[in-house]
């Protein structure tokens, strides 16, 4: 009976470390001096779209207002119409910390919650290659945000193939943005964000020599999918 005990005992202990190891944060990649990139995900039920298009426009100006904020935009993606993607950049850890304590983007994610189709998601970046933050261009150009998850061991590999076929895009005539995004706490995971004036360009684009070595040299580094959708800008 006493090692009966001893041996549940043990294994509660056992499995509270393991538990506590699970729920333990990860350590943050970002410089807390430097900009902080916010990729937020949000899908909100078909019936409450034009409603969530109002709250968005209103929380987009609101942002904007703020001490440190250096960029916010809210896109439509293109094929399913009730999601959508916030695009915020704050000037460094401090400012993005107030900013999720405003009363005003509190109220804004009150106001979504019944709204909302899943969870709101939102990812937290470093910027590993950027260039300074400027709004895009007038008219109806088409954005892009890609989610790259990369097996671990192959960080360091995919911030290099990443960085590379970023600067040889931003040299196309063509691009208007491009920004390597690497996720706070989950450094293989990154977020892409290109730019271009309509999805014809960007559809051409993608099967250039260049976009397509590119994919083949990634691929084998995949954790997951490589999850690549299309957006419009809210005016």
């Amino acid at each position: 009976m006493r090692f009966s005990v001893v041996v549940l005992v043990g294994f509660a202990l056992m499995t509270g470390i393991s538990h506590a190891r699970a729920q333990a944060p990860a350590a943050s990649n970002i410089d807390p001096s430097a900009p902080v990139y916010v990729v937020g995900y949000i899908d909100v039920l078909p019936s409450m779209k034009n409603a969530a298009i109002s709250a968005f426009k209103q929380f987009r100006d609101s942002c904007r207002k703020e001490d440190g904020n250096l960029r916010c935009e809210v896109i439509q993606r293109l094929e399913q119409p009730n999601q959508f993607a916030t695009l915020q950049i704050w000037k460094d850890k401090a400012a993005f910390d107030a900013h999720a304590a405003n009363p005003a983007a509190l109220a804004f994610r009150e106001k979504l919650r019944p709204m909302l189709e899943s969870p709101y998601d939102e990812r937290v970046h470093g910027g590993p290659s950027v260039v300074p933050p400027q709004l895009a261009p007038a008219g109806r150009v088409t954005y892009v945000v890609t989610h790259v998850d990369v097996v671990p061991r192959f960080t360091s590999d995919a911030v290099a193939l990443l960085t590379q076929f970023a600067e040889a895009s931003r040299k196309e005539a063509s691009n208007n943005r491009f920004e390597i995004l690497q996720q706070d706490g989950r450094p293989n995971h990154f977020s892409v964000v290109e730019v271009w004036p309509n999805r014809k360009v960007f559809e051409t684009r993608a099967t250039t020599p260049t976009a397509v070595q590119f994919r083949n040299q990634l691929q084998p580094m995949l954790g997951a999918l490589y999850d690549q959708r299309l957006y419009k800008v809210l005016d």
